[in-house]
């Protein structure tokens, strides 16, 4: 069997359509046969979310239990340098990062091997890009699949019938093939870049073994990403080109851009329009760097279901972890030791760097070149900051440096601090015009009676603290119970009818645990809800485990599950909120670590723990469920006090 996943009308999917015919010309009946024998997958415009590279034109994999052979016919070597021309090449599964090519033969350079493309800002390496792209793969797949399978690359060179040859040889030799190439040029391309392996006494082409090749073949890759309601309207929201994401559009990358508001008043969401507007009229590329990796996934999504790219040259948004990113760069300047870099020297190496450029050891001479050499990872017009008052200081420093101030645009959640002190990113815009700044007052993902419920809350704990409630969106629930939301099955089942009732689906659901929900399992982590939902014949994204929160949930029908610390920045229809109160109390308790336990250290710490508490109380849309370990807690007693003064809005059942 052969598969097909994308959406018809690309160069891509015309790649992914020529490499389907061409195994079905080679294996008769192959393109039929049961997927217990033979089964190839095929995806086009494929986006990964934590890696390097987030754009992968096409991937295919297979899997082939029968005995399929090729026979090579010209220049074919094995790993040890030895000519294989007429011996049969058995093929049993392989994985291959695709790039794709429209470029003529008159905007192309063939050089040592590699593939070099013209553009209007120069030529730049298709190999190298497609080598990144295989990296990439790799890293996805340790993700999803816990293993490292061997994946391959090939080069789709559209723009030209044949590859040009010296002396008889095809240029290049290996990972490349001309818009009319056969099975055995295609895999013959891909395997030879490093050569053909030997196993059990005959030549193999293979990724893997069958059970990690049945993995790679279910892997959320492969599935056709549909967009919920919820993900329409951040869609919507993203592309409406609303006037102020217009005016802040045209400084994005030449001006400081600044918002600053509360949870829930819209500042990722308005720096997305904005990076959108940039891409649609002037081509600007953004990074958007946030600390949250499920955040950072949860973005990644959006942008694949808006059809945006992430690594094009005519523009595009780009997602990365802050640390990865800045972990990339430090690296090229000399500071990783074998390409590692000690996460406990992490502040202490960007300081060292910022010392370096103050010095004059590096410059922006050394910065434009690894610019230059790196363009997918490197190449931005314009940076784009979430939870900017976040940032270690030596970090924030070294940005500006490497991009100036004025090309970094943030989103400044005040009163959401959670490593201390805020940052200082005026310094590195001194002197330049504010035009961009923006304060958020307005509630926009709350409807009205979440809004109301959280500034109660942040009143009767004395928070400066407040959102102005939405006029247009009236309403909202707000349920307390007691106990363990993963041994509620009756209220999961009517929150899930709700949700489907107003047109939902359980993507469109938050859930987050507190540490007791957590399990660990070697380098495995699952929650108790996750079980839970599964026992229900439900699917979860159980991103409290690393490795899934690297990548974004590409079902539907997939509830989403995070630990408190890795909520900001998201939303859901309905949120779910299990063990407020443990949650509020470990925040206390690790405001209060290293402090004296005199009144003052106390009362800071418990105000510190309240304003954290208004990140996961802004995440919800319609529905907040809050379950309490203990009502007789500080935060369950305040909340019970805010449910007699407000009993029209708040369920508070005990």
């Amino acid at each position: 069997m052969i598969e097909v996943i994308g959406e018809p009308g690309s160069s891509e999917y015309q790649a992914a359509i020529l490499v389907r015919d061409a195994l079905a010309r080679a294996w008769r009946g192959i393109d039929t046969s049961p997927p217990e024998e033979e089964h190839v997958k095929i995806a086009s415009s494929v986006k990964l979310s934590g890696q390097k590279v987030s754009d992968v034109d096409v991937v295919v994999a297979g899997l082939f239990r029968t005995r399929r052979y090729i026979v090579p016919r010209s220049n074919a070597k094995d790993m040890d340098g030895n000519s294989i021309v007429g011996t049969k090449v058995r093929v049993k599964s392989f994985i291959v990062a695709v790039e794709v090519k429209d470029h003529s033969s008159g905007a192309m350079r063939i050089e040592a091997g590699a593939v070099k493309v013209k553009y209007p800002d120069g030529w730049k390496s298709a190999t190298d890009q497609n080598d990144a792209q295989r990296h990439s793969l790799v890293g996805h797949f340790r993700d999803t699949t816990g293993s490292n399978p061997w994946v391959y690359r090939c080069l789709t060179l559209l723009g030209i019938p044949e590859l040009p040859r010296t002396r008889g040889i095809p240029q290049p030799p290996a990972g490349a093939v001309p818009s009319n190439f056969d099975a055995l040029q295609f895999l013959m391309a891909a395997a030879s870049v490093l050569g053909i392996r030997k196993s059990g006494g005959e030549h193999t082409i293979s990724s893997g073994s069958e059970e990690l090749m049945e993995k790679v073949l279910t892997d959320g890759l492969f599935q056709e990403l549909r967009p919920s309601n919820l993900d329409r309207k951040r869609m919507d929201r993203i592309g409406s080109r609303p006037q102020l994401a217009r005016e802040l559009a045209s400084l994005l990358g030449s001006n400081r851009v600044h918002l600053r508001g509360h949870g829930g008043t819209g500042k990722t969401i308005l720096l997305l329009q904005a990076a959108y507007e940039a891409f649609v009229e002037r081509g600007t590329r953004s990074l958007v760097l946030t600390y949250n990796t499920a955040l950072a996934a949860d973005i990644q999504r959006t942008i694949a279901l808006m059809g945006i790219p992430s690594d094009g040259d005519a523009g595009g948004i780009t997602v990365r972890t802050v640390m990865s990113f800045m972990y990339s760069w430090l690296a090229h300047l000399g500071f990783g030791k074998d390409g590692e870099i000690d996460l406990r020297n992490y502040e202490h190496d960007c300081g060292e760097a910022n010392e370096y450029f103050a010095n004059g050891a590096v410059g922006q001479q050394e910065v434009d070149a690894i610019k230059k050499a790196h363009p997918s990872e490197f190449g931005f017009d314009a940076i784009l900051v979430d939870e900017a008052q976040d940032w270690p200081q030596p970090e924030a420093d070294l940005l500006a440096r490497l991009y100036g101030g004025n090309a970094i645009a943030l989103a400044d959640g005040f009163s959401q601090l959670v490593r201390g002190k805020a940052t200082d990113w005026r310094s590195s815009v001194i002197g330049e015009p504010k035009d961009g700044e923006r304060s958020l007052r307005d509630g926009l993902r709350m409807k009205a009676s979440l809004a109301k419920f959280a500034n109660a809350l942040a009143d009767e704990v004395g928070l400066q603290w407040k959102v102005t409630p939405s006029v247009e969106a009236p309403g909202g629930r707000i349920i307390v119970r007691i106990g363990r939301y993963s041994e509620m099955e009756a209220l999961q089942r009517d929150v899930l009818a709700s949700a489907i009732k107003a047109g939902n689906m359980p993507i469109d659901l938050l859930h987050c645990v507190p540490p007791s929900e957590v399990r660990a399992s070697g380098d495995q982590r699952s929650s108790a809800l996750a079980g839970a939902f599964r026992q229900n014949g439900w699917t979860a994204w159980d991103a409290v485990d690393e490795a899934t929160r690297r990548t974004f949930p590409r079902s539907g029908d997939a509830f989403r599950i995070v630990q408190y610390e890795s909520c900001r920045g998201l939303e859901g229809w309905i949120t779910v909120l299990d063990g407020l109160d443990e949650s509020w109390e470990l925040a206390r308790k690790g405001m209060a670590g290293g402090l004296s336990n005199g009144q003052p250290q106390i009362e800071a710490a418990e105000a510190a723990a309240w304003l954290w508490i208004m990140i996961p109380l802004t995440r919800p849309i319609d529905t907040v469920i809050i379950t309490l370990r203990n009502p007789g807690s500080r935060l369950g007693q305040v909340i019970e006090g805010i449910a007699r003064r407000l009993p029209d809005i708040v369920d508070f059942e005990r």
